[in-house]
């Protein structure tokens, strides 16, 4: 999940975990959450044992939107087929579509 700058302030000072701990920087500078080993699986940093958010109520606006996701390729919201759910999110990418546009244009700071 990409993080806006004001995710990862709010994230660690809810927390106090610092930045380089739960996120990371891509090659193309984007901050971005890390995952952890978890029953052989890679999942969230913040999702507990049983698979809950531990930090829903201060989650990355990214996660609100999620399953529906920004494809960078071809500029268009889709449903992310990595989540078991995703289908039932369809229906939903129309309503979601500006939502991420205005999301994609703060994180890369054009907005």
């Amino acid at each position: 999940m990409l993080l806006l700058k004001t995710d990862s302030m709010r994230i660690s000072k809810s927390t106090g975990i610092p930045i380089p701990e739960f996120s990371f920087l891509t090659k193309d500078n984007q901050r971005m959450l890390r995952n952890k080993k978890a029953d052989n699986e890679e999942i969230c940093f913040f999702l507990d044992e049983s698979g809950t958010c531990t930090i829903y109520n201060i989650r990355p606006e990214g996660c609100t939107y999620y399953p529906i996701i920004w494809d960078l390729t071809n500029h268009q919201a889709i449903s992310d087929d990595y989540c078991p759910y995703h289908e039932n999110f369809k229906d939903n990418i129309e309503k979601i579509q500006s939502n991420l546009e205005i999301f994609v244009l703060k994180l890369y700071g054009w907005l």
